[in-house]
């Protein structure tokens, strides 16, 4: 399946917010303790799955300026336990933005958002744990947190067709 370029997602994710956001290619990291969110879509017509893993405070950062807060009150909303119903909508809706970017194939459809993996099964289980393509990027955000943003689907029928 083809994966998205750090351009287009540059892209998309600076007009969305209106700041610059900048999306690095990045090599495999370990995990960190910072809290993750995780996308899961259906990719029509293939009916694939794939998952974004992303940083809690870099997606509170799309969200944040999504609906207009500076980003020490990002930073105070994303501390309370649940998150903050603002701000967890917002970046519900910045995830299902992303389904514009997240493959150069098919349509993608976002269908959930989850904090935790345990709650990724079916196809989008199984590619989380086990992707034919994994991309990583590093992302800057202007006067904002960055964080990182990961991207893994499964290989496609698809790939070079058409």
């Amino acid at each position: 399946m083809s994966q998205p370029t750090p351009f287009a997602l540059s892209q998309l994710f600076t007009q969305l917010i209106g700041r610059k956001a900048t999306f690095v290619q990045a090599s495999v990291a370990a995990e960190t303790k910072i809290e993750q969110i995780y996308g899961v879509y259906n990719v029509l017509p293939d009916n694939t799955a794939i998952v974004v893993k992303a940083d809690l405070p870099l997606l509170g950062s799309f969200a944040g300026l999504l609906v207009g807060l500076p980003d020490s009150t990002v930073t105070e909303k994303l501390s309370a336990k649940p998150v903050d119903e603002l701000l967890r909508d917002a970046i519900y809706e910045v995830l299902n933005i992303a389904s514009a970017v997240v493959t150069e194939e098919g349509r993608a459809v976002f269908e959930k958002m989850v904090y935790n993996a345990a709650y990724i099964d079916g196809n989008a289980g199984k590619v989380l744990v086990k992707p034919d393509h994994r991309n990583y990027y590093n992302v800057t955000v202007e006067g904002y947190r960055g964080g990182r943003f990961a991207i893994f689907a499964p290989f496609s029928s698809t790939l070079g067709a058409g």
